[in-house]
């Protein structure tokens, strides 16, 4: 009987995830004529899986990654179960070093907060290289202690505010074509991308919801980095060209403007567009990259009567970080100052 690659499922562990994919790396290498093995899995699929045996993934990760060193990193995206994710995540690190230690097999990785950690293979699910001079990842983004990376720099204000407005049709078109690009590079771990780019986009939406009750006016302008990530001659899946806004030459930011207001009863209403076109802008936010600025008005008598402001961000890593709030842009702001008066002395 012959082997039918399973999708990857929530909740699956390291182990389901490593079989899933070795079981579907193997049935492709054999449609190829080709022996599967870590050096065809990472030179023609671009997709390294660890084995369970933990001398053999000592040895392909030393053919993988031993010549990684703090000078010379490799750029990876990596499919790992960090301390305190529920399940494994993707994230964008750097790839210093390997361990020689053939019982445990390990590497150590980097990210943005700053840090540097241990990645035990037996957490690592997959491997594939990423493309040079995206930004890396943050390790407990989600945590309500997370501070913003010192590494950020500050946004430009004018990159905030979209000036051409996606249309539902057209975030769910893009949306179709995102996933339908990584199911071609991942193959049945392509649902991982979009179990975790959901629970983003869930998140963003939550931040929306609360940042609308805690005033009486939330203005939100969402960007969203677009690219046309349409697959050439795929023979089982047609979409729609992408929309003309993904054009090399289009310079224009593209995404949604929306005001929030609290009701009576605690809900929070939208005055130009409806949950659905908002979700699915904000999954392309997820999916693409992009930000989020809430700038919410207090209610009248509030002892505070400005404006509150806060700014997430997508950086091309399915995980949303707040990258200031308004402690940060006070600060910001005051060196600014500093730093012109200085220079006027």
């Amino acid at each position: 009987m012959s082997y039918q690659p399973r999708l990857a499922e929530a909740g699956d562990d390291a182990v389901a995830l490593r079989e899933t994919s070795r079981h579907y790396l193997q049935t492709v290498a054999q449609s190829c004529g080709e022996e599967y093995d870590a050096p065809w899995a990472w030179n023609s699929f671009g997709l390294w899986i660890p084995p369970k045996d933990p001398s053999a993934a000592f040895e392909e990760m030393q053919w993988v990654f031993g010549d990684c060193t703090p000078d010379e990193p490799a750029t990876v995206e990596i499919l790992w179960k960090s301390w305190d994710d529920p399940a494994p995540a993707w994230y964008r690190m750097h790839i210093m070093e390997t361990y020689s230690n053939r019982t445990r097999p390990a590497m150590r990785g980097t990210w943005a907060n700053p840090a540097t950690g241990l990645l035990e293979l037996d957490d690592v699910v997959a491997v594939r290289p990423s493309i040079e001079g995206l930004p890396l990842s943050c390790t407990q983004t989600a945590s309500p202690k997370f501070q913003p990376s010192p590494l950020r720099t500050a946004a430009n204000p004018e990159e905030l505010l979209p000036e051409v407005m996606m249309t539902q049709a057209e975030a769910e078109l893009m949306i179709s074509l995102y996933l339908h690009l990584e199911s071609h590079r991942l193959g049945p771990l392509w649902t991982t991308i979009d179990a975790q780019a959901a629970a983003t986009r869930d998140r963003l939406f939550d931040l929306i919801s609360a940042a609308g009750s805690a005033g009486s006016r939330t203005d939100i302008n969402i960007t969203v980095a677009v690219r046309d990530t349409s697959v050439s001659q795929c023979p089982h899946h047609v979409f729609d060209p992408a929309p003309a806004f993904t054009d090399v030459d289009e310079t224009r930011m593209v995404g949604l403007h929306e005001v929030a207001h609290a009701h009576k009863d605690g809900t929070v209403g939208l005055e130009e567009h409806g949950g659905e076109h908002l979700r699915a802008v904000l999954t392309c936010v997820a999916l693409y990259g992009g930000s989020v600025h809430l700038a919410t008005v207090p209610f009248d008598g509030a002892a505070v009567p400005v404006a509150t402001e806060s700014l997430y961000r997508v950086h091309y890593d399915w995980r949303c970080e707040r990258v200031e709030d308004a402690e940060q842009r006070q600060i910001r702001n005051l060196n600014r100052m500093i730093a012109t008066r200085a220079g006027d002395r």
